[in-house]
């Protein structure tokens, strides 16, 4: 059955029985392991990375220092399970690789790059001969597949939804992940992070839009990539999904590609104009405008004006759009709403001098707007009530 109430809890790892306790736990030599090469939190041209290189990754993208720091005070926490994958040999740690670049940098600090050295080194002398007894050898949770269903569900749950959440674009791609490699429905991945499905469906599409301007090599794709947040949220103001021609079919075969064929030129512009190229900066000024933004890009006079114009201002554009309108009837009855609540009680504070420069101010304010209005100013000639 569909589930579309509240998320089902995903895989709580410490508890007798769930599907990660399925895994062999054996205590393995901590310098024998490998980091991971295809870690989901790795980017696009740092996949297949080597050992020493994956090393300075984890230093200077990942804050091992900081943990190390946390290790040498509190010692190692062995809370959370490591998990690893056993082939040819070797054991490439599957989940707990910051932890694990850590312990062995800390254990062997020479096998940091040469500009991080000295660092590791001081911080490796700290060790007590009590901390290194600990973290010498440690626990892991071992499979023989990397992709058997109970390890990527463990590590979805615990870094999609649950305590120690990636960033957006790291997200979307673990998804994107779960979907293609194990050919899951919304509702199947929904049910192993704990999620909702059309939660996995916003994050899958914008995942795949990404995609899709990479692989069309689209202008300002990598930017794209960069602010992925955006490309999320975007999807959810309303007419930039219209401008884009993006649905939500319920159905991953269907949204491998979400921005139709018919759509290709709006979707060149949208890109270059929203998250700018190497050669041109973008247009949205800041992503607290997508609502603006949708508004724009609805207007057809508006678009026109961005595609005819070399150098084409973003409050311009929205005027263009009515939206400056749209806005300014908005903050109109706003104001009107606050006036009609203060009515009743002026009277009652009309002695006060805080209440009568207030007053003096809505009045100004008044004026200068009515005066543009003769028959709204007409109604106010009206003279003032005398005071009892």
């Amino acid at each position: 059955m569909t589930r579309r109430g509240r998320p089902r809890a995903g895989p709580q790892p410490e508890t007798p029985g769930t599907a990660i306790e399925l895994g062999l736990t054996e205590q393995l030599d901590t310098l024998a392991l490998e980091l991971d090469p295809r870690n989901p939190r790795l980017a696009r041209d740092e996949e297949g990375a080597g050992q020493q290189e994956l090393l300075r990754i984890m230093i200077e993208r990942f804050k091992v220092d900081d943990l190390a720091e946390s290790i040498l005070a509190s010692g190692y926490n062995t809370f959370d399970p490591l998990v690893g994958w056993r082939h040819d040999n070797v054991v490439t740690v599957l989940e707990g690789n910051r932890r694990v670049a850590t312990l062995q940098l800390l254990l062997a600090p020479e096998r940091a790059p040469d500009r991080h050295r000295a660092k590791w080194t001081a911080l490796a002398a700290r060790v007590t001969e009590e901390l290194r007894g600990s973290i010498r050898r440690v626990d892991l949770r071992i499979y023989i597949d990397r992709n058997a269903v109970d390890v990527t569900s463990y590590i979805g749950f615990r870094h999609v939804t649950g305590v120690l959440k990636w960033p957006a674009l790291e997200k979307a791609e673990f998804i994107g992940k779960m979907v293609e490699t194990h050919g899951w429905t919304y509702d199947q991945v929904a049910d192993r992070l704990g999620s909702y499905a059309r939660h996995v469906e916003r994050h899958y599409i914008a995942y795949r839009m990404v995609e899709q301007a990479r692989e069309d090599r689209i202008d300002g794709a990598d930017q794209m990539a960069e602010s992925f947040g955006v490309s999320l949220r975007a999807l959810q103001a309303s007419g930039i999904s219209e401008f884009l021609g993006v649905t939500y079919p319920a159905d991953p075969e269907q949204s491998r590609r979400p921005v139709p064929e018919t759509q290709a030129t709006n979707f060149g512009d949208f890109v270059k104009w929203t998250f700018g190229t190497p050669e041109r900066t973008r247009i949205l000024p800041d992503s607290r405008r997508l609502t603006d933004w949708g508004t724009i890009l609805q207007s057809t006079e508006a678009v026109s004006y961005l595609r005819r114009t070399p150098n084409p201002d973003f409050d311009r554009a929205y005027f263009k759009s009515g939206g400056q309108a749209a806005s300014l009837v908005e903050a109109l009855y706003t104001a009107s709403d606050r006036l009609e609540e203060s009515v009743p009680l002026v009277e009652e504070h009309r002695e006060s001098d805080e209440v009568k420069d207030a007053v003096a101010q809505c009045a100004r304010f008044l004026g200068q707007i009515v005066r543009h209005f003769p028959d709204a100013a007409a109604r106010l000639q009206t003279p003032a009530t005398p005071a009892p």
